[in-house]
């Protein structure tokens, strides 16, 4: 591994660590700013390990840089909803199509994967809507990282998508506990109700 690959390892991880942490806050703002810190950094880990020997990486580098672009219509739109304009977000698409054409490598198909995580991510998240954007990420956002990242061994991409899929996978699994405890509560109800009957 070259020293700019090494580097670009480190970059990455301290992006990672802010992606995670980002979660915790409660404040838009303040997550949507993490999320750009953690989308610029991810953007430099990728384009390191591009020069340090992947060429593959770029198509990483260029999708986290639409994502960048992508988060700051999200930010501003909290306050003004012109932000939201569909003509932005078909620019953002274009963006990831055009880049994705431009850094395809010959014969590897593994660099497209990027841009069909992000189109899908960008739409599912333009929405609004809490279990669209659950749904795209656990069934097409991370997997497609997280076979990019795979085959460009990128560290830190591997654990931020892992931790994705756990994380939603988590969400589901208590939901349908969840349920599956009101269901009983419910049915308890129904019986003691029917045995105070003649």
């Amino acid at each position: 591994m070259s020293t700019l690959s090494i580097i670009g390892q480190i970059v990455g991880g301290i992006a990672a660590v802010i992606l995670i942490f980002s979660f915790q806050f409660k404040d838009n703002k303040k997550l949507f700013i993490a999320q750009i810190c953690s989308c610029t950094l991810f953007t430099v880990h990728y384009m390191l390990l591009g020069f340090g020997g992947d060429p593959g990486a770029f198509s990483g580098m260029a999708q986290n840089f639409g994502g960048l672009l992508f988060r700051v219509p999200l930010l501003l739109s909290e306050k003004n909803e012109k932000w939201r304009s569909p003509i932005i977000l078909s620019a953002l698409c274009a963006y990831s199509a055009v880049t994705a054409v431009l850094t395809y490598q010959q014969g590897n198909l593994i660099c497209l994967l990027p841009m069909i995580g992000n189109i899908i991510g960008m739409g599912a998240m333009w929405v609004k809507k809490p279990n669209v954007i659950r749904v795209a990420q656990l069934s097409f956002m991370s997997p497609c990282w997280l076979v990019y990242n795979v085959f460009t061994f990128s560290i830190s991409g591997i654990i931020t998508e892992t931790f994705n899929i756990i994380s939603i996978g988590v969400y589901y699994l208590r939901q349908l506990i969840a349920k599956k405890k009101n269901k009983e509560l419910t049915d308890e109800k129904s019986e003691d109700n029917g045995s105070g009957q003649l």
